[in-house]
C-alpha cells in the first residue's frame, strides 16, 4: 500500500460551498430576527389610547405620527429578505451545477456492459469502443484512455482486485484538498494584493473599529449614563446630606446628557434666546439668575426650565422647544434612578465611616419623588387627583366640603357610584366614564413582611450586628378587583392615605399597639384598613396580671411577627407595652406586632437533656457532628433556594403594567423602589431595589446589618412608586435586639481527660476498619 499523499486543489472549485454555507448561516437566523411581526391585538385596550382627553389624544398621534414610515420599513425588510432568499436558492442551484471531481469509479460503466459480462462480452465492447474512440480516427484521447483503463481493470487481476479494495486499478490514491477561495484570489499574480489587504484588515481596520469602540463605550456606565454626569452627581449629592425637590430638579438639569458638546442629539436653537426669557416670566423657582457652576450655563438653564414647564403642564411651547421637552423628559427616569443609586452608595459610606455629610432619608425621597413627577408631569405638593384625566384644579373644591373630603384616589374610587357622579355632575357621561376606565386599572398593593436571621443558631433571635434577612411578599391587583371585593358591601368606608410626615408624628409605643388588635383580623390592606381617623380606645390592664411580671418572665423569649399575627397574639403585645428600653424607641405601625412567649415545657425538657449531655462528653460530641451536618444541608438548601429567586428575578423580562401618564411621551411600565428606612432617625438602611417586573405576585430579600446597639427599634419597609402619587405602600417593622453571645472559650465537649480521648480515637479506629486490618487481627 502506497503512503498518503495529499494534493491541493487550487482551481477554487469549492469556493461556492464555503459561501454557501456561511450565507445560510446568517440568512436564517437574520430572517427569524428582522422579519417584522405582526403586532398583537389586546382584547382590552388601554384607556390612555381610548380617552378622549385631550392629552392622551395628542400622546396618541405622537406615538403613531411614526407608522407610515415604520410600515413602508417593514415591507422594505421583507423585500430584502426576500430577495436574499432567491440569492440563496440561485447559489444552491450553482453549486448544484459544478461537477463532482470525484467520482465513484466504475470500469462497467465506462465499457457501457452489465456487471454479469463475461471476458468476451468485456473484449467485444472494449474493440468497438476503441475503434470509435481512437485517436488515429478522430477520436478522444481521454475518453480513449478511460476505455484502456477500463477494459485493464476487469481483465488484469491485479488491477481489478486494486479496484474491488480501494475503489481505483492503481492502488491508493492522494487526498484532495479544495481551497474555499475564489481562484483569483488564490493566483500567484495576485499574491502581494491579498497580502496587502489581509494586513490593512488585520492591523489597521480592525485595531481602529475596537478603538473607536473603546471610547464610545468608556463615556457611559452600564445605564448608558454618562460617566461625567455619574462624577457631577458625586460632587453635588456628597456635599450636603439634604436636599429638597427644587435643589434635586437643578442637579437633575445639569446632566451632562442634555449637553451639546457631550451628546450630538442636542439641539442648540438662535430662537431658544428669544423664547426662553418669555418662560422664565411665566414660570416660578427656575432660578436664572444663579451664579453655581453648572447651573448658570445655557444647557442646563434651558434643561432645567422645560421640566418646570413640563411639571406645569405648559402648552405653549412652540415646536421646537416641545420636541427638546421631550428628549428631557424622556431622559429623565433613567437619571433618576442613577441619583438614587449614588445616593444609596454615599448612605453606605457613611455607615462605614468614610462619608461625614451622607445624604439623609428625606434627600433619598425627594429624588424618588421626582420621577412620579415628571411622568405624571404633576408637582409633588398637588392633589393626587389631578393624575386622573378631566379633573381640574377648579373641579377640587368639589371633593372637600361639609358632607365630605376627599383628597387621594383611593378615597375617590371607595365613594359611592351616584354620589361620585352627582360631584363630578359638570363634565359629561363621556369623559366620566374615561375617568372610572382609569381608576380601574389603578394599582393597589399589599406587601406582607417576615424576618429572620438565617445564618444564625436561632432564626428568630436578632443580635447585634447579624445580618437579618427582610421576606416581603408584594401582591399587586388593579383597583377595580379590589373594590369589586371589598367595597361592594362597604362603600362608606374611607381611605387612608400614606403620609409619611403624618407617620412621623404618631402616637407613643402604647397606644399604637392597642391599635394592633384591629388591623391583626384581617392578613391585608382592606377598605377597612384605609381608615384615616385613628381611634383613640384607652387600653385597660387585666386583672390579676402585671405588666413588670409578665416583662421579667419573657424578657429572654422574644419573637417577630407580620400582619398575620391573631388577636391573642395582640393581646399578648399589649401586656408587654412597657419596655426598659424605651430610649431606643421609635413609632409602632398597626402593621407589625410583637410576640413573646414563656417556657414551655419541651423547652424545660430540652435544657434538662443539655444539663445531662453537659455531664456526658461524648454524647455531647456526637449530638454536635449530627446537627453540625444538619445545619450545613440547611444552610446549603437555603443558600440554593435564594440563588434561584435571584436568577429568576434578574431573567425576567422588564415588563409589568402600562402606566397611565398622557403627559410623558412614550409608554412606560410600573416600578418600584423597595427598601428599609429608620424613619426615626431618616436614615436609609438598605439600598433600594429597583423592581420592574410586579406583574400579580413577587418575592423579594432584602438583607441589612442589625443594629450594634441592644434594644428595641422600629424600621420602617417602604414600597413607592416611580410613576404614580398615593399608590406608596409602608410597612412598620419592630424587633429587638439582643446582645451577642459571648465565644465560649471552656466547653464541657471540649474538657476530657486522656483516657477519654485514647478511648475515643480508638472507637473512631474501630469504625473506620477495613477487612485486611480485622484479618490481620
Amino acid at each position: 500500500m502506497g503512503g498518503m499523499k495529499f494534493e491541493y486543489d487550487e482551481s477554487g472549485g469549492k469556493f461556492y460551498y464555503f459561501l454557501l454555507s456561511v450565507y445560510a448561516l446568517i440568512l436564517i437566523p437574520a430572517t427569524y430576527w428582522l422579519w417584522p411581526k405582526a403586532e398583537k391585538r389586546k382584547t382590552v385596550p388601554h384607556p390612555e389610547d381610548t380617552s378622549n382627553f385631550a392629552p392622551c389624544r395628542h400622546k396618541h398621534q405622537l406615538l403613531h405620527a411614526n407608522e407610515p414610515n415604520r410600515r413602508r420599513r417593514a415591507i422594505i425588510t421583507k423585500i430584502g429578505l426576500i430577495l436574499a432568499w432567491i440569492i440563496l436558492l440561485v447559489l444552491a442551484y450553482r453549486v448544484s451545477l459544478i461537477e463532482i471531481e470525484h467520482k465513484e469509479y466504475d470500469p462497467f460503466a465506462v465499457l457501457d456492459i452489465d456487471r454479469e459480462a463475461t471476458i468476451g462480452e468485456i473484449k467485444r465492447a472494449y474493440r468497438d469502443l476503441s475503434k470509435k474512440h481512437h485517436p488515429d480516427r478522430g477520436g478522444d484521447p481521454e475518453k480513449f484512455k478511460e476505455i484502456a483503463k477500463a477494459y485493464k481493470t476487469l481483465t488484469d487481476d491485479e488491477a481489478k482486485e486494486n479496484w474491488k479494495k480501494y475503489g481505483n486499478p492503481d492502488g491508493p490514491g492522494v487526498t484532495h484538498f479544495g481551497i474555499a477561495l475564489p481562484k483569483w484570489l488564490v493566483d500567484h499574480q495576485n499574491s502581494i494584493f491579498v497580502l496587502l489587504v489581509y494586513a490593512g484588515i488585520f492591523m489597521i481596520v480592525l485595531p481602529v473599529i475596537v478603538c473607536i469602540w473603546w471610547q464610545k463605550s468608556a463615556r457611559y456606565s452600564g445605564d448608558q449614563i454618562l460617566t461625567d454626569t455619574i462624577q457631577l452627581y458625586w460632587i453635588f449629592l456628597s456635599k450636603t446630606s439634604s436636599i429638597i425637590v427644587k435643589r434635586a430638579i437643578m442637579i437633575l438639569s445639569a446632566s451632562r446628557e442634555f449637553d451639546r458638546n457631550r451628546n450630538p442629539l442636542i439641539i442648540d436653537r438662535l430662537s431658544d434666546n428669544v423664547e426662553l426669557p418669555k418662560l422664565f416670566r411665566e414660570l416660578p423657582d427656575v432660578q436664572e439668575k444663579t451664579k453655581e457652576r453648572p447651573f448658570q450655563l445655557p444647557y442646563c438653564l434651558k434643561a432645567r426650565t422645560l421640566l418646570h414647564a413640563h411639571l406645569h403642564r405648559l402648552n405653549t411651547l412652540s415646536d421646537n422647544l416641545e420636541n427638546d421637552k421631550g428628549y428631557v423628559v424622556k431622559k429623565s427616569p433613567y437619571l433618576i434612578n442613577e441619583m438614587i443609586n449614588i445616593e444609596a452608595q454615599l448612605v453606605a459610606m457613611g455607615h462605614a465611616g468614610r462619608l461625614r455629610n451622607a445624604p439623609r432619608l428625606d434627600t433619598i425621597e425627594s429624588t424618588m419623588k421626582l420621577s412620579p413627577m415628571i411622568t405624571q408631569a404633576l408637582w409633588h405638593t398637588k392633589s393626587p387627583l389631578l393624575q386622573l384625566p378631566h379633573i381640574t384644579e377648579s373641579q377640587l373644591r368639589f371633593f372637600e366640603t361639609k358632607k365630605r373630603t376627599i383628597k387621594s384616589v383611593r378615597q375617590f374610587a371607595a365613594m359611592n357610584d351616584e354620589e361620585r357622579r352627582s360631584m363630578l355632575r359638570s363634565i359629561t357621561d363621556e369623559q366620566y366614564d374615561d375617568i372610572m376606565n382609569v381608576l380601574s386599572i389603578y394599582p393597589h398593593l399589599t406587601m406582607t413582611v417576615s424576618c429572620g436571621v438565617f445564618d444564625d443558631e436561632d432564626e428568630h433571635i436578632i443580635t447585634t450586628g447579624a445580618v437579618v434577612t427582610l421576606t416581603i411578599h408584594l401582591h399587586r391587583e388593579n383597583m377595580s378587583n379590589v373594590f369589586n371585593k371589598e367595597i361592594g358591601s362597604n362603600t362608606s368606608a374611607a381611605i387612608n392615605t400614606l403620609d409619611y410626615e403624618a407617620n412621623d408624628e404618631q402616637a407613643d409605643d402604647k397606644e399604637n399597639r392597642g391599635k394592633t388588635n384591629e388591623t391583626s383580623k384581617t392578613t391585608s390592606n382592606t377598605s377597612k384598613g384605609w381608615n384615616n381617623k385613628s381611634d383613640k380606645k384607652k387600653k385597660s390592664k387585666k386583672k390579676g396580671q402585671t405588666t413588670s411580671s409578665k416583662t421579667n418572665n419573657n424578657s429572654s423569649n422574644k419573637q417577630l411577627t407580620t400582619t398575620t399575627s391573631n388577636k391573642n397574639q395582640a393581646k399578648g403585645t399589649e401586656k408587654d407595652s412597657s419596655d426598659d428600653d424605651s430610649s431606643k424607641h421609635s413609632d409602632d405601625s398597626p402593621s407589625t406586632l410583637r410576640q413573646r412567649h414563656e417556657p414551655s415545657k419541651d423547652e424545660m425538657n430540652n435544657s434538662e437533656n443539655e444539663n445531662n449531655d453537659e455531664e456526658n462528653p461524648s454524647n455531647t460530641i456526637k449530638k454536635s457532628r449530627k446537627n453540625s451536618d444538619n445545619d450545613e444541608d440547611t444552610f446549603l438548601e437555603r443558600f440554593q433556594q435564594q440563588q434561584r429567586k435571584r436568577e429568576t428575578l434578574e431573567t425576567k423580562a422588564k415588563i409589568s403594567h402600562r402606566v397611565f401618564c398622557p403627559f410623558y411621551p412614550e409608554i412606560k411600565q410600573e416600578c418600584w423602589w423597595l427598601y428599609v428606612a429608620d424613619r426615626k432617625h431618616s436614615s436609609l438602611i438598605s439600598a433600594p431595589v429597583y423592581l420592574c417586573t410586579l406583574k400579580d405576585k413577587e418575592e423579594v430579600e432584602i438583607k441589612f446589618s442589625a443594629p450594634k446597639t441592644p434594644g428595641h427599634y422600629v424600621y420602617s419597609v417602604i414600597l413607592r412608586s416611580d410613576s404614580y402619587f398615593d399608590v406608596d405602600v409602608m410597612e412598620n417593622l419592630a424587633f429587638d435586639v439582643q446582645a451577642a453571645k459571648e465565644m465560649v472559650d471552656n466547653h464541657p465537649q471540649w474538657d476530657f481527660s486522656d483516657e477519654e480521648g485514647a478511648a475515643n480515637n480508638k472507637a473512631d479506629d474501630e469504625e473506620f476498619a477495613t477487612e485486611s486490618d480485622s484479618d490481620d487481627e
